[in-house]
């Protein structure tokens, strides 16, 4: 029978339409592992509108995108003449901490009423057994640990067995576009409909029995365009998220950005923006995101559709932009024409590299040669002891490391190609560093009062050819911190009323202890009565986007001042009447901020986002 398709959205679309866990793409167990569900390829009867074949499939990327290869396929019209539990159709993709498990979701109309089903996959990918059918629109939750799957949608339950079997939680609506952590039970969802309610980020450590939220800044997710939501993931490591949204420009087109926070979402930078997102051309394709397992690795995905000619169809293209170090560094873009009879087939490419070393005092010269023809070369990377150690490609055959501790160091480089290819490491190079080391102390060590019984210390890391390892704080030749801070800062707090000596010790992992640093002296000698008359004081809101306001303060103030976290004086706004300050101008962080009054002076932290 030939199948009359209205409208057929097969090909791999962003991960951010409809909700987060009803995503076409998942990072698998592994490091540089991706799983991908959608259109494989379609052959039309009579035109585009009439279809004879289609084909939907799972893709596997390993090696950060550089292989693909096929798991599974399925005829996309086979579920119409099968009941659920007989045919695995490709829809949403999940997968477990458990390397080759994989779970896929689907949702299909059934005896008039919408039904959810769940397959789930031990051998990443390619066999699959039926788990269960539901009534109704159902959102699964993959966690970060090995079995444990959690069902949203008429209450929360769970399963530690590879959903086997199910435990009732509550019946509490969930968020529903959520991302697991790296902590048990604890999610973290994205919620919101601008301009009617703001974005804001959610955490849970019970499926949303409870949470606590987070505002998002308006710079960094916006609003549902062409049926793409704001979509959020963890990163390689505890405290770091990801948010993919999109963006109207003012002549109807769109951008899509992806956010980065380090901090649990307090605060969120753009690593990745394309300005030109317009989906509705298919020439530009789909753009999709996800986050690696190895911190600071994401992906950047490409879909499109390429028509065919005899027989008269397309087929899916797919590209794999790999990006290091937080977006600093597109490592590679690996692109993979997944026509009819594709077959995966190795890219194979040689490192031709022979590599030489020379010492130089505490530095290392690399030099090297290669036969292969330079116009097929992108540019080299070097990596000392199996750690990369250049942030661009290498586009001349030499490169100097640097100020080096004394040590033993081992170099080897690799070839990237212009067609993605990415050789193996060249021959292995060793080297000795053995110079006499310095071990500077710190010497512009700093106190500040932050309030009646707080003392904030400041200093900047002291210039030497050895790695600091952390820094010690003495009070009155009395050591305050049992494990060395790894900060230029420090709050010593509840402090009587008296007067304070301090110094740093600088510690330097090649054993080395420094000299004391300068001493610095404070005091602490507010009265009670003027403890209570600037108690009261606040800055509100805090934390503050733009306004801040000096509030509960009956005290004429004389002088306001904001410094930041290193103690240097960053601003110092006019007074005003109305006791509000424009911060604007400030960067997002953490800052303090000094206020002068006819009774002494308080300080605070704020926040800006």
């Amino acid at each position: 029978m030939k199948q009359l398709l209205l409208f057929l959205t097969l090909l791999l679309t962003t991960s951010t339409f409809s909700f987060a866990q009803n995503r076409n793409i998942a990072r698998g167990a592994e490091p540089g592992e991706l799983y991908l569900t959608g259109g494989w390829y379609g052959i039309y009867w009579g035109g585009p509108q009439y279809y004879d074949t289609v084909r939907t499939a799972i893709y596997r990327l390993t090696e950060n995108g550089k292989k693909l290869t096929i798991q599974y396929d399925e005829d996309y019209f086979a579920g119409e003449y099968n009941p659920p539990g007989a045919v695995m159709q490709p829809a949403t993709i999940l997968s477990d901490a458990t390397p080759g498990v994989l779970y896929t979701k689907n949702s299909y109309s059934k005896n008039s009423y919408t039904h959810t089903s769940l397959w789930v996959s031990f051998d990443y990918g390619k066999n699959w057994l039926f788990r269960e059918e539901n009534i109704g629109l159902k959102s699964y939750y993959i966690t970060n640990f090995e079995g444990i799957i959690y069902r949203g949608g008429g209450g929360g339950r769970n399963s530690n067995d590879y959903a086997n079997t199910w435990n009732f939680l509550h019946d509490l609506n969930h968020i529903n576009r959520s991302e697991s952590l790296f902590e048990k039970n604890r999610h973290i969802g994205i919620s919101g409909s601008v301009p009617y309610v703001p974005y804001r980020l959610y955490y849970t450590d019970n499926f949303y029995q409870t949470f606590s939220e987070l505002l998002i800044n308006e710079e960094f997710v916006c609003c549902e365009i062409w049926g793409i939501y704001p979509d959020v993931y963890r990163g390689g490591k505890a405290g770091e998220v990801y948010i993919s949204s999109m963006f109207p420009k003012e002549n109807d087109g769109a951008s899509y950005k992806v956010s980065f926070s380090a901090d649990t979402g307090h605060t969120f930078r753009h690593v990745y923006i394309c300005e030109d997102a317009d989906y509705s051309n298919k020439e530009n394709g789909f753009t999709s995101f996800m986050s690696d397992r190895e911190p600071g690795v994401f992906y950047i995905i490409h879909s499109y559709e390429v028509e065919d000619f005899n027989p008269w169809g397309w087929h899916t293209k797919i590209c794999v932009d790999y990006y290091r170090d937080y977006g600093e560094i597109l490592e590679a873009t690996f692109c993979h024409d997944i026509t009819k009879n594709y077959e995966y087939e190795e890219i194979i490419c040689d490192n031709t590299v022979y590599l030489e070393s020379n010492v130089v005092s505490n530095s290392i010269q690399l030099q090297w040669n290669n036969s292969t023809d330079t116009s097929l070369i992108r540019g080299f990377h070097v990596f000392r002891n199996n750690t990369r150690i250049t942030n661009e490609f290498l586009t001349i055959p030499i490169y100097l490391d640097e100020n080096l501790p004394n040590g033993d160091y081992e170099y080897y480089v690799r070839t990237y190609y212009k067609n993605g290819c990415v050789s193996d490491s060249s021959n292995h190079v060793t080297a000795i560093i053995e110079v006499e080391e310095s071990c500077e102390p710190v010497n512009d060590l700093r106190a500040e009062k932050l309030d009646h019984k707080t003392i904030f210390l400041s200093w900047t890391e002291p210039e030497s050819s050895s790695e600091v390892e952390g820094y010690a704080v003495f009070r009155n030749s009395l050591l305050q911190n049992e494990i060395l801070l790894a900060v230029t800062n420090y709050e010593d707090e509840n402090l009587s009323n008296g007067s304070y000596d301090y110094y740093i010790v600088t510690h330097y992992l090649n054993g080395c202890v420094s000299d004391s640093s300068n001493y610095v002296k404070e005091s602490v000698e507010l009265g009670v009565k003027g403890v209570k008359e600037l108690e009261g004081v606040i800055l509100f809101p805090n934390p503050t986007t733009h306004q801040l306001s000096i509030v509960n303060c009956q005290l004429s103030i004389d002088n306001v001042e904001i410094f930041d976290i290193y103690g240097r004086k960053i601003l110092e706004p006019p007074l005003t009447v109305l006791r509000s300050y424009d911060l604007t101008v400030l960067h997002p962080g953490i800052y303090f901020v000094k206020i002068t009054t006819e009774k002494g002076t308080v300080t605070q932290k704020i926040i800006k986002y």
